[in-house]
């Protein structure tokens, strides 16, 4: 248990030898998991470090491990808009490259490869306003993707745009009318609240206005 968690503490720092040492040791940690089934690859997804993924796939991690609410490492590094590790995986094999994912990454010319009357069409435009994507923003809304659809939290899309500091993308999303007083499902807070609790004042200004 205490190697576990020392190993997984040294994948979400990023710490390369210390990460090496402990799989020279017990190569098995490479698949190990801790709460909600997140292992070390979902981990060096979530932090974006590409060279701690790569280590742990080349040590036999599951590149289709899943998450307690159904996540593989690919899925999990376009959420948190980790381009760097989303790219090796997509190298190594990882399945999964769907609409939602492209969206997430910004991947235009995917995207519109992949629309076509999909259900996710409006996840996928969350995910593209999540990490600030705004020209993704803009094709799925011409395509029909609903403005104000929930993702984590139950936060909409100009929820997650305001909270990370995209600008760009809120500034769209308020010029096609998102709904500016929706509030969450986790925090019971509105978009402005979002943009305040991450520190962005000139997007809570955006918001107010």
């Amino acid at each position: 248990m205490a190697q576990r968690e020392e190993f997984l503490n040294a994948v979400k720092q990023g710490d390369g030898p210390a990460v090496t040492e402990l799989l020279r040791q017990n190569p098995e940690l490479a698949t190990v998991a801790d709460e909600y089934d997140k292992t070390g690859l979902h981990w060096a997804a979530e932090k974006d470090h590409v060279e701690i993924a790569r280590l742990l796939l080349d040590a036999g991690a599951d590149i289709e491990a899943t998450t307690s609410w159904g996540d593989t490492p690919l899925k999990w590094a376009a959420t948190l808009g980790s381009s760097n590790v989303a790219e090796l995986l997509l190298e190594r094999g990882a399945r999964g490259f769907t609409l939602i994912v492209a969206a997430a990454l910004g991947k235009l010319d995917d995207v519109k490869a992949l629309i076509g009357p999909d259900p996710d069409l409006s996840i996928a435009l969350y995910g593209a306003a999540r990490n600030g994507h705004t020209e993704v923003v803009e094709y799925l809304l011409d395509h029909g993707a609903a403005i104000d659809t929930r993702g984590f939290f139950g936060g909409t899309g100009l929820h997650w745009a305001a909270i990370n500091g995209h600008r760009e993308t809120v500034e769209l999303l308020i010029a096609r009318c998102a709904n500016r007083e929706i509030r969450d499902e986790q925090f019971d807070s509105t978009p402005e609240g979002w943009a305040a609790e991450g520190g962005h004042t000139e997007i809570v200004d955006l918001l107010r206005a």
